[in-house]
């Protein structure tokens, strides 16, 4: 019995043994090995510029984020009402900051760190390194070798799509928690969040789920994404290939901030509006982007959607600088 059970044994070794001598000995399938081992090793090296686009986001928002507290105040302020209607309870940029730190403190110009910190390692981890791979595997550019446009702009938008998706809970949370004020300064829905968890818990038990307002974050940060990465990119090729400034740096200085002010006027109307769906008790004012966008044109104008415009241009300014600035440097530095 036992020679019969180890011929079995022996005879089932056998396809295991074929597969084997077939894979590492004959010349097909020791491409495919090869194949998978530089696949693996493309992997890492996707990884490492996930993790810089991440880090490089994630240090710009810790500077800009009280900047970033002040849009969202104001583009909640006068929420569906016409112009003259409702209270102005911030001025202006200064005004907003003093008001803030007087009641709120001046930890108050900080609410929602952890949220907005998560978000920028988590999207743009995904947006900056999707992007950087397209840009890396050469689908940007044409025949000739050059870049297009076009092309940049939709890696652009497809990065950024991807981005939204993955980090639009913690936007949810961020939003939210910076949008919640002392009464006397309060604007928008106020929410009762304790920190970053208790928020991801309250958002993923209420109607809406983590979910709400995804369709806006997902036009806000394409459009977003596919101005400020393809602006960047063709810009600073411009300015490097015409030494406009004597430093690299420099170049990417300057096409950081020309890159800033056309994100900041395509981007705005639809930050507004994803401002609006994020805030909101899910339904209490709006019933999806499309609803958001009558109603808010119906009672604000269309320079309803520009509120908070200078606002979202001194936080975005210094973050895009900051951001592709940093990027640029770390990829230098670790790859």
């Amino acid at each position: 019995v036992s020679t019969q059970s180890t011929g079995r044994n022996s005879r089932s070794c056998l396809p295991a043994a074929a597969l084997l001598f077939l894979l590492f000995f004959t010349p097909t399938y020791s491409r495919v090995f090869t194949f998978m081992t530089v696949s693996l090793s493309n992997l890492f090296n996707y990884s490492k510029e996930y993790l810089i686009g991440g880090s490089a986001t994630a240090t710009a928002g810790i500077i800009t984020n009280p900047l970033d507290l002040v849009k969202t105040r104001f583009q909640l302020q006068g929420e569906l009402k016409s112009r003259g209607a409702y209270e102005i309870k911030y001025k202006n940029i200064i005004d907003a900051f003093i008001k803030i730190a007087r009641h709120e403190g001046i930890t108050g110009l900080q609410k929602g760190l952890a949220s907005a910190l998560a978000y920028q390692l988590v999207m743009n981890s995904t947006r900056l390194g999707t992007y950087q791979s397209i840009l890396n595997s050469d689908l940007t550019k044409n025949s000739s070798g050059e870049q297009e446009f076009w092309r940049l702009a939709f890696a652009g938008a497809l990065s950024g799509c991807v981005g939204s998706i993955v980090g639009n809970p913690f936007y949810l949370a961020k939003v939210q928690m910076q949008s919640a004020a002392n009464p006397s300064i309060a604007v928008g829905f106020q929410h009762e969040h304790t920190g970053l968890q208790q928020a991801l818990i309250t958002a993923f038990r209420s109607s809406g789920g983590l979910t709400q307002g995804l369709t806006s974050a997902m036009c806000r940060v394409s459009v977003g994404s596919a101005t400020q990465l393809a602006s960047f990119t063709r810009i600073k090729q411009f300015f490097m290939d015409n030494q406009v400034s004597k430093s690299e740096f420099g170049n990417v200085c300057m096409a950081s901030l020309c890159s800033s002010v056309l994100l900041t006027f395509t981007m705005t109307p639809f930050d507004v509006v994803a401002t609006r769906l994020f805030n909101q008790k899910h339904g209490l004012y709006y019933n999806g982007l499309w609803d958001c966008i009558q109603k808010m044109y119906h009672h604000e104008g269309v320079l309803g959607f520009y509120k908070g415009t200078f606002a979202h241009f001194f936080r975005i300014g210094p973050h895009t600088i900051l951001t592709l600035t940093i990027w640029d440097r770390y990829r230098k530095w670790f790859l």
